[in-house]
């Protein structure tokens, strides 16, 4: 019975006793205004946190606190003299001519590798990292777990790039000609070449592979006479690339170049990938795989001295001479669009993005720009000297890496 239940029986007939009704009158009712009560505190749980969070995130911070310290050779001596670092995964690679590292943000070796390479260069991709000896045979492939496989080639290796997926692409050279190669993460040959004379198409600067492993971006130069040459090819190695002619080609770019270098090239994610050249920043789209399109360009005047490249973000820095201040930095979307920008004085040495931050700093000064341009942090240290700077767990922490030695640090 909806009103009440049976409780006793009166004359055969049964009597009606009303269920008891709360504090608050009707039961509904009172359920009701509790379940109020419930979400009114839950809402200013959450604008308090919320509150806390632009807080936290907005404020300027100018000192830190060291909270640990760890040192980890990863295969690099302390005679080593040249040395590079990578972000990578969650940490940073190390390597040298003998070897490299994988350390993670707490400081802790994840994996080393040793060999021998004269001109090292690292590639990193997410989780997958290729480290190739330039001018060398050798490639080592990695994973953020440990070494998965290595590749010896023929002829000098130019250039290489590694996919999100562990597909490597190599470049390699006969003087005459170029040829692109591809790997699985495990070394193991992908059936494909693709040859290119270098007379014809120019000398392979740098190139990127899309996340996915299956496009390419290749940035060219030549010389015409007293006129420098550079074009953008796309090439595509799945099944839409098999349609096109023997190199994979299917779409280049020339004419936004006339005149120009193009140094560097990068795709950010499957449809999204710039151009870099001396004067600015081409944006392409490959949502249609049969025929990339330029959809942004950035005309940058001054000299382009540093670029830095994320899934989500690309920044550059550039010499200004009409400012107040000797350097901009410029930071756009993946599109092209104009995301913010910051003028500094420090001389830098290093220059990186990570997530929705930015890090430019020398060997005692460290400055954090949000992605819209804001400077967050400013540091100055005397107790260590910083050779890359790793995201930390926390919202103001950091690693530092100082040689081979790692530092925490907490920002405040």
């Amino acid at each position: 019975m909806a009103e009440g239940s049976v409780r006793n029986m009166d004359n055969g007939r049964p009597r009606i006793v009303p269920a008891e009704k709360d504090k608050g009158g009707n039961g509904g009712k009172g359920r009701s205004g509790r379940l109020k009560k419930l979400l009114l505190v839950l809402l200013i749980l959450v604008l308090a946190g919320g509150g806390v969070y632009l807080w936290w995130s907005g404020r300027y911070m100018s000192d830190y606190a060291i909270s640990w310290e760890n040192t980890a050779s990863g295969g690099m001596g302390e005679s080593e003299t040249f040395k590079g670092y990578e972000l990578f995964s969650d940490g940073v690679i190390n390597y040298s001519r003998d070897g490299a590292s994988f350390v993670d943000r707490e400081g802790d070796a994840i994996w080393e590798r040793s060999y021998q390479m004269n001109s090292p260069r690292a590639f990193v991709n997410g989780d997958h990292a290729a480290i190739a000896d330039i001018g060398g045979t050798s490639l080592y492939i990695f994973d953020d777990e440990n070494n998965t496989g290595s590749v010896s080639s023929v002829l000098p290796i130019i250039t290489a790039a590694i996919s999100q997926q562990g597909v490597v692409y190599v470049v390699t050279s006969d003087g005459d000609s170029e040829y692109i190669n591809a790997y699985r993460e495990d070394g193991s040959a992908i059936e494909l070449t693709v040859r290119s004379l270098i007379t014809g198409d120019g000398y392979p600067l740098c190139i990127s592979a899309s996340p996915d492993g299956s496009q390419l971006i290749t940035a060219y130069v030549s010389i015409d006479g007293s006129s420098i040459m550079s074009q953008v090819i796309f090439r595509n190695f799945d099944a839409i690339g098999q349609n096109a002619d023997a190199k994979r080609i299917v779409g280049g770019f020339a004419d936004e170049f006339a005149g120009h270098l193009v140094g560097r090239v990068h795709f950010s994610d499957d449809e999204h990938s710039q151009a870099f050249y001396d004067g600015g920043i081409v944006f392409f789209s490959t949502r249609v795989l049969t025929s990339p399109e330029v959809i942004g360009r950035a005309e940058i005047e001054g000299e382009m001295l540093s670029i830095a490249c994320s899934e989500r973000y690309v920044a550059a820095i550039v010499r200004d001479t009409e400012g107040e201040m000797p350097y901009r930095l410029l930071i756009y979307e993946a599109d092209g669009d104009l995301a913010g920008e910051a003028a500094f004085d420090m001389q830098y040495t290093g220059f990186d993005i990570s997530g929705k931050e930015i890090y430019v700093y020398n060997d005692s000064e460290l400055r954090i720009y949000t992605a819209g341009g804001r400077e967050k942090a400013y540091i100055s240290a005397d107790e260590f000297s910083i050779s890359k700077v790793v995201k930390g767990k926390l919202p103001s922490s950091y690693m530092i890496v100082d040689g081979n030695d790692y530092i925490g640090i907490d920002l405040q």
